[in-house]
């Protein structure tokens, strides 16, 4: 990227914001946020303990089953997820290579 473009991006007077359907910039609205701020604030706690919580749990799993964390979590957010039948197939396409290709 050029100097022109830095000149370019320093013109602006407020930062680029959503665009809609058509490709045009939202009109940004921060009162909209200040509203809502302590709300998700509250949830953005919540995701984090929830986060750490199920972070935990995998790693009780992992220990007490002899499988891998990364293992465990990648079936559990499939099976809730819905891209389970794309995930087992990517899964057995991935142990076919490694069984095949591999070292």
């Amino acid at each position: 990227m050029g100097n022109g473009a830095a000149a370019e991006a320093g013109k602006r007077s407020k930062p680029a914001g959503r665009q809609d359907r058509s490709g045009q910039e939202a009109v940004t609205k921060p009162t909209v946020v200040a509203d809502k701020i302590d709300q998700l604030e509250r949830l953005a706690v919540k995701a984090n303990e929830a986060a750490k919580d199920f972070s935990d749990a995998v790693k009780k799993a992992a220990e007490a089953s002899g499988y891998t964390a990364a293992a465990i979590r990648a079936l559990v957010t499939a099976r809730v997820g819905d891209k389970f039948e794309d995930k087992r197939r990517s899964v057995e396409q991935q142990l076919e290579l490694f069984t095949e290709v591999g070292e």
